[in-house]
């Protein structure tokens, strides 16, 4: 059987958290962790992919279950799980009806060793740190919320894919930051929403990810045989990133080649690249994206990806920009921090995909 994704998250090293995002959280043994993730197709079955791609310790898990349907997750036939250090483990399929949007709901009780190991932070899913029966007496559910997502890190269907699978790919503005938490208002939802039943679109978002050097990652070259080649039934990578890098200093040549590269190495490996130009920043609150000559880097980017006539390009700059001052966001676009575009902002990025672009694959046929 060929089982393809239905969700995915990108995941980090919690120990290279910079100080400035929210930190992880430790949890101790026999706690249960509650997470939800929202499937992006259904099927009659499914299988979690968890991880421990970071860790110094292996990890270990007493009970993994799908709390909403009752249904306990086994890996090799057994309840309990053993991940080695920088290991991922797939389960045992798990016989479930589940329909597209669905959302999952997913307990993981710990065992001896409660590692964070491998997490995003404030994926806009908060989870419920639960309070084990077990180990204290008191009721499951009882416990305090987080705004982070630890382990899971995909999950599988025995549906096929059909039409585009499209892998949206780069930092905090792709994975949804200054949208509204819980509401499934990042640019790559309303993308989803957009195409509806006709595709798929999976969110390969991280936080303070960079293409060309360490911030919070690993950075998305590092990453790209994971995230991108490890979604197999990939058709389309929607590729857009660069800002964290300009704020560090990097020069315009330096984020176009290592986008031109990335886009190059999809290529070779069937999928189809589209390039989004960078957004506005010159309003944010944080200061290494004001600094002088930044713009200038941004305009000579976005300039070089419209000049290109290799792969298509997504004008998202164009979209959210002020009309008045180009250099920063439109007020009704702006979350506030003047860099990440909220709600509003994060619809008008999805508006700015041509549909077109994935002809061929199903989508211009059915809309």
């Amino acid at each position: 059987m060929t089982w393809t994704t239905a969700y995915l998250a990108a995941l980090g090293d919690p120990a290279g958290t910079p100080p400035f995002m929210p930190q992880p959280r430790t949890f101790a043994p026999a706690e249960t962790v509650r997470q939800w993730v929202r499937v992006l197709r259904g099927g009659t079955a499914l299988r979690l992919v968890l991880s421990n791609e970071f860790g110094r310790a292996p990890l270990v898990f007493e009970a993994v279950t799908i709390a909403d349907a009752g249904a306990t997750v086994t890996r090799e036939g057994r309840t309990r799980w053993e991940i080695p250090p920088g290991g991922t483990a797939t389960s045992d399929p798990v016989q479930l009806a589940f329909a597209a949007g669905q959302e999952l709901t997913v307990d993981v009780t710990l065992g001896s060793s409660a590692e964070a190991s491998a997490y995003q932070t404030g994926v806009y899913q908060a989870g419920a740190y639960l309070h084990s029966a077990q180990r204290t007496g008191e009721v499951l559910g009882s416990g305090e919320r987080f705004a982070s997502l630890y382990w899971i890190t995909r999950v599988l269907t025995d549906a096929p894919a059909s039409g585009p699978v499209i892998v949206t790919f780069g930092d905090s503005i792709t994975r949804g930051d200054g949208t509204s938490a819980d509401l499934d208002q990042r640019y790559p939802d309303h993308l989803q929403r957009r195409i509806g039943s006709a595709g798929t679109v999976l969110n390969a978002g991280i936080g303070g990810n960079r293409l060309l050097g360490p911030l919070f990652g690993p950075t998305l070259p590092d990453r790209f045989a994971r995230d991108v080649l490890g979604t197999r039934e990939a058709t389309h990578l929607l590729l857009l990133a660069g800002l964290n890098d300009l704020a560090f200093g990097a020069t315009a040549a330096e984020i176009t080649d290592a986008l031109f590269a990335l886009a190059r190495l999809a290529e070779e490996h069937g999928i189809r690249p589209i390039l989004g130009t960078l957004t506005p920043m010159m309003g944010s609150v944080y200061e290494p994206f004001r600094a002088a000559g930044n713009e200038a880097t941004r305009l000579a980017v976005n300039e070089a990806l419209r000049a290109q006539s290799t792969w298509p390009v997504v004008d998202f700059a164009s979209e959210v920009a002020d009309p008045q001052d180009t250099s920063r966001l439109a007020a009704g676009f702006d979350s506030g921090d003047g860099v990440h575009p909220g709600g509003a902002g994060a619809a008008a990025l999805a508006a700015a995909v041509d549909l077109e672009l994935f002809a061929g694959t199903g989508v211009a046929a059915t809309l």
